[in-house]
Protein backbone atom coordinates (compact mmCIF):
# COMPACT_ATOMS: atom_id res chain seq x y z
CA UNK A 1 0.00 0.00 0.00
CA UNK A 2 2.88 2.05 0.97
CA UNK A 3 4.56 1.71 -2.21
CA UNK A 4 1.46 2.37 -4.71
CA UNK A 5 1.14 5.59 -2.56
CA UNK A 6 4.60 6.84 -3.06
CA UNK A 7 3.91 5.56 -6.87
CA UNK A 8 0.79 7.90 -7.07
CA UNK A 9 2.36 10.69 -5.71
CA UNK A 10 5.48 10.36 -8.20
CA UNK A 11 3.33 10.40 -10.89
CA UNK A 12 1.41 13.65 -9.86
CA UNK A 13 4.95 15.50 -9.23
CA UNK A 14 4.69 14.54 -12.70
CA UNK A 15 1.82 15.91 -14.02
CA UNK A 16 2.89 18.92 -11.73
CA UNK A 17 6.49 19.19 -13.89
CA UNK A 18 4.87 19.28 -17.16
CA UNK A 19 1.79 21.73 -16.54
CA UNK A 20 4.59 23.98 -14.46
CA UNK A 21 6.84 23.68 -17.80
CA UNK A 22 3.41 24.31 -20.20
CA UNK A 23 3.15 27.21 -18.42
CA UNK A 24 6.26 28.57 -18.75
CA UNK A 25 6.29 28.22 -22.33
CA UNK A 26 3.14 29.53 -23.04
CA UNK A 27 4.57 32.66 -20.66
CA UNK A 28 7.50 33.21 -22.28
CA UNK A 29 5.72 33.14 -25.65
CA UNK A 30 3.58 35.92 -24.70
CA UNK A 31 6.15 37.85 -23.94
CA UNK A 32 8.94 37.67 -26.28
CA UNK A 33 6.63 36.48 -29.57
CA UNK A 34 5.16 39.32 -30.84
CA UNK A 35 3.70 37.16 -33.25
CA UNK A 36 1.59 34.81 -31.23
CA UNK A 37 -1.10 37.89 -31.32
CA UNK A 38 -1.79 37.88 -34.33
CA UNK A 39 -1.40 33.62 -34.39
CA UNK A 40 -3.88 33.86 -31.29
CA UNK A 41 -6.00 36.60 -33.00
CA UNK A 42 -6.86 34.41 -36.20
CA UNK A 43 -7.54 31.33 -34.11
CA UNK A 44 -9.87 32.67 -32.27
CA UNK A 45 -11.80 34.65 -34.87
CA UNK A 46 -12.27 31.38 -36.97
CA UNK A 47 -13.32 29.65 -33.57
CA UNK A 48 -15.92 32.68 -32.83
CA UNK A 49 -17.06 32.28 -36.51
CA UNK A 50 -17.56 28.32 -36.40
CA UNK A 51 -19.35 28.35 -32.69
CA UNK A 52 -21.98 31.26 -33.97
CA UNK A 53 -24.67 29.38 -35.58
CA UNK A 54 -24.67 27.83 -31.66
CA UNK A 55 -26.62 29.51 -28.92
CA UNK A 56 -24.91 31.21 -26.20
CA UNK A 57 -27.12 30.19 -22.82
CA UNK A 58 -24.96 27.06 -22.71
CA UNK A 59 -21.60 28.53 -21.74
CA UNK A 60 -23.90 31.29 -19.87
CA UNK A 61 -24.99 28.82 -18.11
CA UNK A 62 -22.04 26.61 -17.24
CA UNK A 63 -20.60 30.25 -16.32
CA UNK A 64 -22.92 30.01 -12.79
CA UNK A 65 -20.55 27.23 -12.18
CA UNK A 66 -17.74 29.53 -12.09
CA UNK A 67 -16.68 28.97 -8.29
CA UNK A 68 -15.16 32.44 -8.10
CA UNK A 69 -16.18 36.24 -7.42
CA UNK A 70 -20.22 36.17 -7.12
CA UNK A 71 -20.20 32.70 -7.72
CA UNK A 72 -18.90 30.90 -4.22
CA UNK A 73 -22.52 28.52 -3.62
CA UNK A 74 -19.85 25.65 -5.58
CA UNK A 75 -17.55 26.02 -3.17
CA UNK A 76 -20.36 26.53 -0.06
CA UNK A 77 -21.79 23.07 -1.54
CA UNK A 78 -18.51 20.77 -1.79
CA UNK A 79 -17.38 21.97 1.31
CA UNK A 80 -20.73 21.41 2.87
CA UNK A 81 -20.79 17.68 1.85
CA UNK A 82 -17.11 17.21 3.06
CA UNK A 83 -17.75 18.66 5.99
CA UNK A 84 -20.64 16.33 6.59
CA UNK A 85 -18.70 13.47 6.10
CA UNK A 86 -16.20 14.52 8.61
CA UNK A 87 -13.38 15.38 5.36
CA UNK A 88 -12.47 18.65 7.37
CA UNK A 89 -9.12 18.56 5.89
CA UNK A 90 -10.40 17.61 2.36
CA UNK A 91 -12.41 20.68 2.92
CA UNK A 92 -10.06 23.35 3.74
CA UNK A 93 -7.60 22.21 1.39
CA UNK A 94 -10.28 22.64 -1.30
CA UNK A 95 -10.93 26.16 -0.49
CA UNK A 96 -6.93 26.96 -0.26
CA UNK A 97 -5.90 25.43 -3.57
CA UNK A 98 -9.31 27.15 -5.40
CA UNK A 99 -7.68 30.64 -3.93
CA UNK A 100 -4.03 30.16 -4.14
CA UNK A 101 -4.87 29.26 -8.15
CA UNK A 102 -6.79 32.57 -7.85
CA UNK A 103 -4.20 34.81 -6.18
CA UNK A 104 -1.18 32.62 -8.70
CA UNK A 105 -3.24 33.58 -11.82
CA UNK A 106 -4.03 37.03 -10.87
CA UNK A 107 -0.15 37.55 -10.03
CA UNK A 108 1.13 35.87 -13.55
CA UNK A 109 -1.88 38.69 -15.02
CA UNK A 110 0.12 41.25 -13.53
CA UNK A 111 3.17 40.27 -14.40
CA UNK A 112 3.07 39.42 -18.18
CA UNK A 113 0.33 42.17 -18.55
CA UNK A 114 -1.34 41.13 -21.79
CA UNK A 115 -3.87 42.96 -23.68
CA UNK A 116 -7.76 40.99 -23.70
CA UNK A 117 -8.87 40.96 -27.58
CA UNK A 118 -10.03 43.89 -28.89
CA UNK A 119 -13.45 44.65 -28.36
CA UNK A 120 -13.89 42.29 -26.07
CA UNK A 121 -15.21 45.17 -23.79
CA UNK A 122 -13.37 43.23 -20.42
CA UNK A 123 -11.28 44.72 -18.18
CA UNK A 124 -8.04 43.72 -16.88
CA UNK A 125 -5.14 41.46 -18.74
CA UNK A 126 -5.85 38.49 -20.42
CA UNK A 127 -3.01 36.18 -20.05
CA UNK A 128 -3.59 33.39 -18.10
CA UNK A 129 -7.37 32.61 -18.01
CA UNK A 130 -8.64 32.93 -14.55
CA UNK A 131 -11.99 31.23 -15.25
CA UNK A 132 -9.68 28.56 -16.76
CA UNK A 133 -7.37 27.95 -14.33
CA UNK A 134 -10.01 27.96 -11.44
CA UNK A 135 -12.32 26.29 -12.37
CA UNK A 136 -10.17 23.46 -13.62
CA UNK A 137 -8.97 23.46 -10.26
CA UNK A 138 -12.39 23.43 -8.65
CA UNK A 139 -14.08 20.83 -10.03
CA UNK A 140 -10.56 18.76 -11.22
CA UNK A 141 -9.93 18.33 -7.09
CA UNK A 142 -13.82 17.73 -7.18
CA UNK A 143 -13.67 14.99 -9.60
CA UNK A 144 -10.42 13.26 -8.02
CA UNK A 145 -12.63 13.10 -4.40
CA UNK A 146 -15.07 11.66 -6.51
CA UNK A 147 -13.41 9.08 -7.58
CA UNK A 148 -11.84 8.25 -4.79
CA UNK A 149 -15.19 8.46 -1.86
CA UNK A 150 -18.47 7.97 -4.00
CA UNK A 151 -18.97 4.39 -4.08
CA UNK A 152 -21.25 3.74 -6.22
CA UNK A 153 -19.66 3.13 -10.04
CA UNK A 154 -22.96 5.13 -11.71
CA UNK A 155 -22.48 8.06 -9.65
CA UNK A 156 -18.74 8.13 -10.06
CA UNK A 157 -18.92 8.48 -13.86
CA UNK A 158 -21.60 10.73 -13.81
CA UNK A 159 -20.28 13.35 -11.33
CA UNK A 160 -16.90 12.83 -13.01
CA UNK A 161 -18.26 13.65 -16.73
CA UNK A 162 -20.21 16.38 -15.59
CA UNK A 163 -17.61 18.34 -13.85
CA UNK A 164 -15.71 17.52 -16.58
CA UNK A 165 -18.26 18.74 -18.81
CA UNK A 166 -17.82 22.27 -16.85
CA UNK A 167 -14.83 22.71 -17.06
CA UNK A 168 -15.18 22.20 -20.75
CA UNK A 169 -17.60 24.69 -20.93
CA UNK A 170 -16.22 27.38 -19.01
CA UNK A 171 -12.86 27.33 -20.95
CA UNK A 172 -14.68 27.15 -24.23
CA UNK A 173 -17.09 30.24 -23.21
CA UNK A 174 -13.87 32.52 -23.20
CA UNK A 175 -13.29 32.08 -26.41
CA UNK A 176 -17.26 31.83 -27.60
CA UNK A 177 -17.36 35.15 -25.61
CA UNK A 178 -13.89 36.38 -27.04
CA UNK A 179 -12.72 37.82 -24.33
CA UNK A 180 -9.34 35.33 -23.84
CA UNK A 181 -7.09 34.22 -26.30
CA UNK A 182 -6.31 29.94 -26.90
CA UNK A 183 -2.98 30.48 -25.50
CA UNK A 184 -4.94 32.19 -22.41
CA UNK A 185 -7.12 29.28 -21.75
CA UNK A 186 -4.57 26.18 -22.71
CA UNK A 187 -2.44 28.27 -19.91
CA UNK A 188 -5.27 28.27 -17.49
CA UNK A 189 -5.94 24.56 -17.86
CA UNK A 190 -2.55 23.58 -17.40
CA UNK A 191 -1.94 25.98 -14.23
CA UNK A 192 -5.09 24.71 -12.66
CA UNK A 193 -3.70 20.78 -13.63
CA UNK A 194 -0.85 21.81 -11.79
CA UNK A 195 -3.22 22.81 -8.84
CA UNK A 196 -5.36 19.89 -9.01
CA UNK A 197 -2.10 17.61 -8.15
CA UNK A 198 -0.69 19.46 -5.89
CA UNK A 199 -3.95 19.51 -4.17
CA UNK A 200 -3.70 15.71 -4.60
CA UNK A 201 0.40 15.59 -3.00
CA UNK A 202 -0.57 17.60 0.14
CA UNK A 203 -3.80 15.43 0.80
CA UNK A 204 -2.20 12.08 0.09
CA UNK A 205 0.74 13.16 2.21
CA UNK A 206 -1.59 14.32 5.43
CA UNK A 207 -3.71 11.28 4.99
CA UNK A 208 -2.95 8.15 7.26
Amino acid sequence: MARNKEYGIALNWNYVIVSLVVVAVFTLLVLYMPGLREIDGNILHSLRLALSPYPTYIPKFMGEFYPCVHFYWPQIAAGSVLASHQKYLKCFLLIFFTKLTSILTLFIKDFVCRERPAGCGYNGFSFPSHHASVSMCFYGILIYLVFKYVASEFWRYTLAIFFGLIIFFIALSRLWFGVHFLSDVIAGLFLGFMMVNLYIIVSKSLSH
